[in-house]
């Protein structure tokens, strides 16, 4: 019975906690934007925001980067509503450098997914001229049919490309007419799998992972459990959300559209006798039966951030329409209308953490879902990274810590896979940290603090990187010296330029392969002087003090 007891009251724990109020917060974070459609990460701590009108731009360190990351315009249909729909990073682009542009085609009614590279000198910029396609799909119609336009990586590592029916996507008229999204033999109203080791399909066809959408403009992964949420929007009745949980297996998936709309029967002709449908996981009306007030879902994903504990497990969805954000809590329950109103509100993204972002499509505003009472453990002021000599120093100082625990010192090479190199209890607000990495890894170091409270939750700092040239250290010798003294450790391209201690130079000589200088001393006045070793090409740079005697 005591055992009983206890299940009991876990059970009504839980559900407490599972359909608890959320008090959701919209905060802004970048606005300047030209009719934004996608955000997405390349698992380092940069938001990547894709524009209609063909641009990718960068917003890094709080600042939209000047320059767009990728830019192709000259190749698409039309800047307002037909050219850039959605990008994807695939899990391993710290290494490959590859990223997938799904666009409209200039002139044409054909959406493209091509790939692209990034540039290998600038890892803020892509290579325009990269492009290898890998699926071209031909509408009817690119400015008023539906489309789909979304890409995401599955957790199995597949690409994942969603396809509207080619049905005409005004109010009051029979949606999908010729059956598009129940026809294997048609890419229309699908959602693709694609193995991008062998990224071009030799028959497409044979890549349907589910059918039976509608127009599937958002959809996402779980990014902890790998399920699939949809939304895909309605055409007069009812707006969905399509669920599949992982790992997944057997024949394509099939969600009903056109035989059903959400659960109702839609067009009873196009409905095959012993087929199974894939239920919505929730409905809401649309159109016909809300009072004449458009509505168009918008899918979104489950929070696994840290930063708001309350939020965890939580799917957010919205309506392009309406600007209404809702959610379904961890039990299933759902409440479509949380109570934030966004406009114009086009898609949601996730950073490297798991914090929510949401994108306004006519004010071009990324901002956050937050969730303003969930208490933080931390607070940071500031978190800073310097060169030490051959390692890197890192500092930082709290304006709160409310339960606080400890900080994880954590390294990665590729901003995906972390090791703790050091762990510094928390030593309450106000207080400044300090920690010296003497062994970096060759090549790019990424640095973040795992910040733990006394319950064990915990949030990620930002990401800080780090460069360590394999090139090694330059050196003085002999240092003290006489006449002739060797400035040694040096690369191709490397500036070495000499002042005397009054700040004027004396000498400066132009490295044009990796080895040494020998500089002469000889009829100089004796004292210390100061050696400035420039890199432009690598950003390399050192300051030496030589003493001449």
């Amino acid at each position: 019975m005591k055992n009983l007891l206890c299940i009991v009251l876990l059970l009504i724990g839980a559900v407490r906690n599972g359909s608890a109020q959320l008090n959701l917060a919209i905060e802004p974070v970048a606005s300047g934007f030209t009719r934004p459609v996608k955000v997405a990460h390349a698992s380092d701590g940069r938001l990547f925001v894709a524009e209609i009108g063909g641009k990718i731009k960068i917003f890094k360190n709080g600042a939209i980067l000047s320059q767009p990351f990728l830019d192709i315009g000259a190749k698409i249909n039309d800047p307002d509503w037909a050219g850039i729909f959605s990008i994807a990073f695939p899990p391993d682009y710290q290494t490959s450098g590859f990223f997938y542009v799904l666009y409209v085609v200039k002139s044409l009614t054909e959406v493209q997914v091509s790939r692209f590279s990034r540039q290998a000198g600038n890892a803020d910029l892509a290579d325009a001229n990269s492009e290898v396609k890998i699926l071209t799909i031909p509408y009817g119609n690119v400015l008023g049919g539906h489309r789909g336009g979304d890409m995401a990586f599955g957790k199995d590592g597949f690409l994942y490309i969603s396809t509207g029916d080619n049905g005409p996507g005004s109010r009051g008229v029979p949606g999908d007419p010729d059956n598009n999204s129940q026809d294997m033999g048609k890419l229309f109203g699908k959602l693709l799998r694609l193995d991008t080791n062998s990224p071009v399909p030799d028959n497409p066809l044979g890549k349907i992972f589910a059918l039976g959408l509608r127009n599937p403009w958002r959809f996402g992964f779980d990014r902890q459990t790998g399920d699939l949420w949809i939304g895909d929007n309605g055409q007069d009745g009812w707006e969905e959300i399509n669920y599949l949980p992982y790992p997944f297996g057997g024949p394509p998936s099939n969600f009903g559209w056109n035989c059903l709309e959400g659960t109702q029967s839609y067009n009873p002709s196009h409905c095959a006798q012993g087929t199974t449908y894939t239920a919505p996981r929730l409905t809401y009306p649309g159109y016909t039966n809300n009072g004449g007030n458009d509505a168009s879902v918008m899918g979104g994903f489950v929070y696994r951030g840290s930063r708001y504990p309350s939020m965890k497990g939580h799917y957010f969805f919205g309506d392009y329409s309406s600007g209404k954000i809702g959610y379904i809590d961890p039990l299933g329950v759902a409440k479509p209308d949380a109570g934030l109103i966004y406009s114009s509100l086009i898609s949601f993204g996730e950073d490297q953490a798991g914090e929510l972002y949401i994108l306004s499509f006519l004010s071009g505003t990324l901002s956050r879902i937050t969730n303003p009472g969930d208490p933080l453990p931390v607070k940071l002021l500031y978190f800073k990274l310097t060169q030490d000599g051959g390692g890197f120093r890192l500092e930082w100082r709290t304006g709160q810590e409310a339960k606080f625990s400890h900080f994880d010192i954590q390294r990665s090479s590729d901003g995906r896979i972390f090791e703790t190199l050091a762990t510094l209890p928390g030593e309450g607000a106000g207080s400044a940290y300090a920690f010296t990495d003497g062994e970096p890894l060759q090549g790019l170091n990424y640095y973040r603090l795992k910040m733990v409270d006394l319950d064990g939750t915990f949030q990620h700092s930002s990401l800080l990187t780090g460069m360590m040239d394999a090139r090694g250290e330059p050196f003085i010798f002999p240092n003290p010296g006489g006449s002739q003294i060797t400035v040694g450790g040096l690369a191709q391209g490397d500036k070495v330029v000499i002042y005397n201690a009054s700040g004027l130079l004396v000498d400066s000589h132009s490295i044009t392969t990796d080895g040494y200088w020998k500089l002469n001393m000889e009829g100089k006045p004796k004292g210390v002087y100061t050696a400035f070793i420039d890199n432009a090409a690598t950003g390399f740079s050192r300051k030496l003090k030589i003493a001449y005697k």
